[in-house]
């Protein structure tokens, strides 16, 4: 049976280190309460659903009474600081010690992002900080790297939090992934049972086409090639040919019924 958790983790970080960009794939989100929210759903293994909501707190002063509140709650924390910018690498422990201070012992990951660019930050004076106060490691990203360095965050995250859970396949989705056709389609064609008719559950489908098991994703490769393809079926007149994945219900009841 696949595990689902719904998790709440906290960005902080220098106005200008990079981490709205990097959450949200370098589009700026402002907002007016001091503090945005980015979803970013992890599958691991056989479709377990890790669901994050980021809480991306913003380095305005008027909103600075405020983070200790936004901080309750949180299993884990992000710290962002720009590598070629060394002012910004300087305002790590504030964060540090407001994470700490208002979200408990969580582990804390710091991002060092603009990796591109002419470095200001020695590897030596970030390992001195990480062991200083005790926090969990360091991940580099530049704009040519973002996806793959959020897959590598996210999976040692979830490995922090359940470290006897052995983690095989593992990737990352984003509602952007939402609006892709293949996806689109995936799910209007196949959410109708075959034999009831009766919609399927959205979240079925959505694991199904996500999931990073090998046998998961061979069967998800051929129902898209089934998709595609479609119009040959027609054309060799099998109109009538009813094709779909079948509800819960209709799925217990035929094979329930023949392996009793």
């Amino acid at each position: 049976m696949p595990k689902s958790y719904k998790l709440k983790l906290i960005l902080g970080g220098a106005k200008g280190s990079g981490k709205t960009s990097f959450i949200n794939n370098n589009v700026e989100n402002d907002t007016p309460i001091g503090v945005s929210f980015k979803p970013i759903e992890c599958y691991a293994n056989e479709s377990d659903s890790y669901k994050f909501v980021i809480w991306d707190l913003k380095d305005r002063d008027r909103f600075k009474f405020l983070f200790p509140l936004f901080c309750r709650g949180a299993c884990a924390g992000l710290l962002c600081f720009d590598i070629s910018n060394r002012n910004s690498f300087l305002e790590l422990e504030s964060w540090i010690k407001l994470f700490k201070e208002s979200a408990g012992n969580i582990p804390i990951v710091l991002i060092g992002t603009k990796n591109d660019l002419q470095r200001q930050v020695s590897d030596e004076e970030i390992k001195k900080v990480i062991h200083q106060f005790h926090l969990e490691g360091v991940f580099f990203t530049s704009i040519y790297e973002e996806n793959d360095k959020k897959i590598e965050i996210f999976k040692y995250i979830v490995e922090k939090l359940e470290p006897d859970y052995p983690i095989e396949n593992f990737t990352l989705f984003t509602p952007k992934q939402l609006d892709s056709e293949e996806f689109k389609n995936f799910v209007n064609y196949f959410s109708r049972c075959p034999i009831c008719k009766k919609e399927n559950h959205f979240e079925s489908l959505k694991n199904l086409y996500l999931s990073r098991d090998p046998k998961v994703i061979d069967l998800k490769e051929q129902l898209v090639y089934l998709l595609c393809n479609l119009e040959v079926f027609n054309r060799k007149n099998l109109k009538n040919l009813s094709i779909g994945i079948p509800c819960c219900n209709c799925y217990k009841s035929i094979f329930e019924e023949n392996y009793c």
